[in-house]
């Protein structure tokens, strides 16, 4: 095997015949709190139950049922905002190497193909058959990630156009064609008609295909944090006051659109966006306070092993462990059913430390899999 092999949308650094890759702590870091998040289904809260207070408490890393926020809405949104990070770090990587834009294309073309193929795999595994859907997550990143591609071949100033252009097409797909219980109808909505139309699915109070236009502008949102955080003619002070406003603004944006524009995380509003926009931010900016300008390193180390195999962890975890791993473990721990209410958290990070072992085998062999 190679000691760079495919599969990981942390791009920063693509080949050692170009020199040492650049990489930047606070981002790889934060790539790994996300997949901690989502891998220990929130920390293990998620599966917490047998009180009202402990049911309201695991209600916040579940999806909800339609409209609203809870922390757990933010995990696919910063998954997706991570792979925009790494963009601005892979394309000039890319150019440094003397490739040309065709060059470019053709290997995004790959990893989006990639993406697709493997988003597929996975649905197809869940269904215990191949089944065919739009909306899995790794199908939607790579759709989101190949429009982001394109926009960022663009003059900034075009990219914002762009931007705003993306928010404003999904809102108006909404508003336009309203379903029979309105225009973010759970059961009705223009994505879901569409989906039935198209592919002949029905994705009632689910996501939809058209979802990865707002998504674009998540990852959009990504590549430009990225391209600053990259900008080594700006002094960290200048960084956080930028990424400080950037987050005060996300949330003013949110209550400003709140009235015309609800938050919808599988309509992918454009409330949504902003809102999530600013708790990635925030995450990113206390990462960056705390491993590039304190310089915490030591604390970055357990997230940053995930971080920099973020993809190859989000596959395993989404394949193997359940029921699997969950299954193997659970024959040692005997599901911790001493801790009482507390025995799935201690199951749920019992499992994690397993897919953390495997990611830490693999940065100790310096083993990272990319698309």
């Amino acid at each position: 095997m190679s000691r760079s092999v495919a599969l990981s949308q942390s791009e920063e650094g693509m080949s050692p015949k170009a020199g040492p890759p650049e990489r930047y702590l606070a981002l790889d870091a934060a790539r790994g709190f996300v997949m901690v998040v989502l891998c220990t289904g929130g920390l293990g809260l998620g599966l917490l139950d047998g009180s009202p207070t402990l049911q309201r408490v695991a209600a916040q890393f579940r999806h909800l049922r339609w409209d609203g926020f809870v922390p757990w809405e933010l995990i696919m949104p910063a998954f997706m905002f991570m792979v925009g990070t790494s963009l601005p770090f892979a394309l000039a990587r890319r150019r440094e190497q003397g490739q040309t834009c065709s060059q470019m294309f053709r290997h995004a073309g790959c990893r989006v193909l990639a993406l697709i193929v493997l988003g597929q795999v996975l649905w197809s595994l869940y269904a215990g058959r191949y089944h065919f859907d739009p909306i899995e997550t790794l199908t939607q990143l790579g759709l989101s990630y190949w429009v982001a591609f394109l926009v960022l071949q663009l003059e900034f100033r075009w990219q914002i156009v762009a931007a705003a252009f993306l928010t404003a097409l999904n809102w108006a797909l909404f508003v336009i064609f309203p379903g029979p219980g309105g225009s973010f109808s759970p059961t009705a909505n223009v994505g879901l008609r569409i989906d039935r139309a198209v592919f002949g699915l029905d994705h009632t109070y689910d996501w939809s295909s058209i979802n990865f236009i707002g998504s674009t502008v998540t990852v959009l949102f990504g590549a430009w944090t990225g391209s600053l955080l990259k900008d080594k003619t700006k002094l960290p002070s200048d960084k956080v006051k930028i990424l400080t406003a950037a987050v005060v603004t996300s949330f003013v944006l949110t209550f400003v659109l709140l009235p015309v524009n609800p938050i919808i995380h599988k309509c992918w509003t454009a409330s949504f966006t902003v809102c999530h926009t600013g708790f990635v931010l925030l995450m990113i900016l206390l990462f960056f306070w705390l491993f590039d300008v304190k310089r915490y390193h030591k604390l970055a180390y357990p997230f940053v092993v995930v971080g920099m195999n973020s993809i190859f962890i989000y596959l395993i975890n989404q394949s193997l462990k359940s029921p699997w791993l969950d299954q193997s473990v659970g024959v040692f721990t005997q599901r911790f059913k001493f801790l009482g209410v507390l025995g799935p958290v201690a199951q749920a990070w019992a499992v994690f430390f397993v897919m953390w072992y495997i990611c830490y085998w693999l940065y100790q062999r310096k083993i990272f899999f990319k698309v």
